[in-house]
C-alpha cells in the first residue's frame, strides 16, 4: 500500500481547515472544518486525534461499523461541549470521513458531512459515499438535477455535522475491494473544484 495525504488552504480562508488522519495500514479519515475564526481548524484537528486511538483489529464485521459509529458519536458530543464551554468556538462542527481497511478484501465506512470517498475501480471513476448537503437532499428528492445541483449557489450547505448539535447522525457501510486501484477520500475544497472526469484522469 502507497497512502499520499495533502491539504490547501486554498484562497478564501485564512486557515486551512481540513485534517487528514492517515493510519497505515488500516484507518484513514479526512475531516473538513466549519464554523468561527478558527473553530473549524480546531474541530476538525480534535475529530481525527480522538478518532486515531480506535482499536478495533479482532471485532467481526458487524462490530467494526458499530464500533465507528460509536467513536463517532463520542467524538461528536466531546466538540459539541467544547464548543458550547468557550464563546470563539460555539457554533463549530467538521465533516468526519472515515475508512477502516480490516483485510485485502473488505472496507469499512462512517461518514457525517459532504466530504468524499471516491473508488477508482477496474478502471472507473465512482463515488461511494452520499452527501449530508441541502442540494445532494434536493437531488435526491428530484427537485434540483446533478448539473443544477453542480451549479448552485447552496451546495456549501450541510445537514450533518461532528459537532454541531448534541447528537450526530452516522451513515455506515461497507464495501469490497475487489478490482480496487486507488481509494480517494477528499473535502468540498477538491469536489467542488474539480470536476469528476479531471479527478478521473489524475488518478489514472
Amino acid at each position: 500500500m502507497l497512502a499520499v495525504s495533502r491539504t490547501n488552504r486554498g484562497l478564501v480562508r485564512k486557515n486551512n481547515e481540513d485534517s487528514v488522519l492517515v493510519r497505515i495500514p488500516d484507518l484513514f479519515a479526512i475531516a473538513d472544518g466549519m464554523g468561527g475564526s478558527e473553530a473549524g481548524e480546531i474541530a476538525s484537528f480534535e475529530a481525527v486525534r480522538r478518532l486515531q486511538k480506535l482499536t478495533i483489529e479482532e471485532q467481526t464485521d458487524e462490530e467494526v461499523l458499530l464500533s465507528l459509529q460509536t467513536k463517532i458519536e463520542k467524538i461528536n458530543e466531546q466538540i459539541w461541549k467544547m464548543a458550547n464551554q468557550q464563546p470563539d468556538k460555539k457554533g463549530m462542527g467538521t465533516t468526519l470521513t472515515a475508512v477502516y481497511i480490516k483485510n485485502t478484501e473488505k472496507a469499512f465506512v462512517a461518514h457525517v458531512g459532504d466530504s468524499r470517498i471516491y473508488l477508482l475501480q477496474d478502471g472507473n471513476l465512482k463515488q461511494v459515499s452520499s452527501d449530508h448537503s441541502y442540494v445532494a437532499e434536493l437531488v435526491r428528492q428530484k427537485q434540483l438535477t446533478p448539473m443544477e445541483a453542480e451549479n448552485s449557489d447552496q451546495k456549501h450547505m450541510i445537514l450533518r455535522a461532528v459537532g454541531a448539535e448534541p447528537t450526530v447522525q452516522v451513515d455506515t457501510f461497507e464495501f469490497l475491494l475487489t478490482g480496487v486501484q486507488k481509494l480517494l477520500l477528499c473535502s468540498d475544497g477538491l469536489s467542488n473544484m474539480v470536476p469528476k472526469e479531471n479527478i478521473e484522469e489524475i488518478l489514472k
